[in-house]
């Protein structure tokens, strides 16, 4: 089993070994427990840790008067008894132990869930990247420069495998509800949605393929605008740029 696919188990062991994970979640890991050695050696040491905190600061013995206070609040030795919140310094030591433990937890899980998250992405721009150097060893793949305001790149187009490639530089960031989409453009006119995509800071440059149900060869050009995230029916944005082929 690969890294990634133990990612899975992984974030859920500090929950599990603090008895905060579902029982659904809780049966999968348990299950796969029994064939991890990897995983086994993580849980016990989480577990070694909670447990090492319980035990971190000695028991007490109380003081005489607060012994004789105690006794005082037996039944035997009072006719009514109000209950009190009794704190000692080690239980709140413990307490407050547990809660950083927990959120130092949870805090772990975000960071490995962002750094996934960044890889995933990363991942697809290495395979978006072999794709258009797959497309330049085609001998009928054609390039088109795009020069825009602040865009530069090329469109890389191969009519006889419907293959084409957008390599874009300088998209300028946009809000977390907005996203750049891709039109292809027919002879009419009509816009056909073939994408969306959002620049990454940590990229010099971003690939994108461009998806289409048609044939290549019923459009005759490519656009791109601004729209709300999740994309647009048609264009109801700025321009970014456009190119005939």
């Amino acid at each position: 089993m690969t890294y990634f696919e133990h990612l899975p188990y992984l974030e859920n062991i500090p929950a599990y070994a603090l008895g905060a994970l579902d029982a659904k979640e809780a049966a999968a890991l348990e299950a796969h427990l029994q064939t991890c050695t990897s995983c086994s050696d993580e849980l016990a040491a989480y577990r070694a840790v909670s447990d090492n905190l319980l035990l971190s600061l000695p028991p007490q013995m109380p003081s005489t008067a607060l012994r004789k206070r105690l006794q005082k609040r037996l039944p035997s030795a009072q006719k009514t008894a109000r209950p009190r919140l009794n704190w000692s310094f080690s239980r709140l030591a413990v307490a407050v132990a547990m809660v950083l433990l927990l959120a130092l937890n949870v805090f772990s899980i975000s960071q490995v869930r962002a750094l996934r998250s960044q890889q995933e992405q990363l991942m697809d721009q290495i395979q978006n990247g072999q794709m258009a150097l797959v497309m330049l060893s085609y001998p009928n793949t054609q390039s088109f420069p795009i020069k825009a305001a602040k865009v530069t790149g090329s469109l890389l187009l191969d009519k006889e495998y419907n293959n084409a490639v957008l390599i874009l530089r300088g998209l300028p960031p946009i809000s977390e509800n907005q996203t750049y989409q891709i039109w292809l453009i027919d002879p009419n006119g009509d816009r056909t949605s073939a994408g969306l995509l959002r620049p990454q800071a940590n990229l010099p440059f971003i690939s994108q393929p461009l998806h289409s149900m048609k044939d290549l060869t019923n459009f005759v050009g490519v656009g791109m605008t601004v729209e709300p995230a999740g994309g647009s029916d048609h264009p109801t944005g700025s321009t970014v740029f456009r190119i005939n082929f």
